[in-house]
């Protein structure tokens, strides 16, 4: 049995960077996280800055926060059972192969609509029936555009060159913060939203 590392990095503000430092991270319980409960991390520092910067701007708690921006870089190791990788072939099945030992219980659940919502149900779940701590997700921006993106990738497939190369973010949940085995400060330059990328029907000539 061996472990998985993997570096992380966690938009904060200065304000909590100390308390982060030395008592761990504090998540807030939402219905709809991506990969269930639990702190969250992108493989990209850019991404982290870009999340955290668009936060203090839109959510109504943040926006009271007059501090700077931080980024956590932590390293994560986990033992290779409880990481469950669902950007590989193997996770994928893992994760099937959890839900269908444990059909019985899931279908005690109501589901909605919300695809968010029904995932972090289930990995929820699973996360404790499984013994699952970290979860691994690559999430594709494939029908708009984020807002940390120069190009609007689905409007250049459908009006100038179908290439199906889109913008890809890398999500990473943890429960048990064990799991992190190291945690340093990194402090951002100013974020600036990127000046957009604009193609039309007569980029081929």
């Amino acid at each position: 049995m061996g472990n998985q590392k993997i570096v992380g990095y966690h938009g904060t503000f200065q304000t909590a960077v100390d308390n982060i430092l030395e008592e761990g991270f504090k998540p807030k319980i939402r219905r709809n996280h991506w990969l269930g409960q639990g702190t969250y991390f992108y493989t990209e520092k850019k991404l982290a800055q870009w999340f955290i910067t668009k936060n203090a701007k839109t959510d109504l708690e943040k926006k009271k926060i007059t501090s700077s921006v931080a980024i956590i870089k932590a390293t994560i190791e986990e033992e290779d059972t409880k990481v469950l990788d669902l950007d590989s072939t193997e996770g994928v099945d893992l994760f099937f192969k959890c839900v269908d030992e444990h059909q019985d219980t899931i279908q005690k659940f109501d589901f909605t609509e919300d695809e968010h919502i029904n995932r972090c149900i289930i990995l929820d779940l699973l996360t404790r029936l499984c013994d699952f701590n970290v979860v691994k997700k690559t999430f594709e921006a494939r029908n708009h555009k984020p807002s940390y993106a120069k190009v609007n990738t689905g409007f250049f497939d459908r009006k100038v060159i179908p290439l199906n190369i889109h913008y890809k973010e890398t999500q990473i949940r943890i429960q048990n913060q064990e799991c992190i085995k190291s945690k340093e400060v990194e402090y951002p330059n100013e974020y600036k939203q990127p000046k957009r990328l604009h193609f039309n029907s007569q980029f081929l000539g």
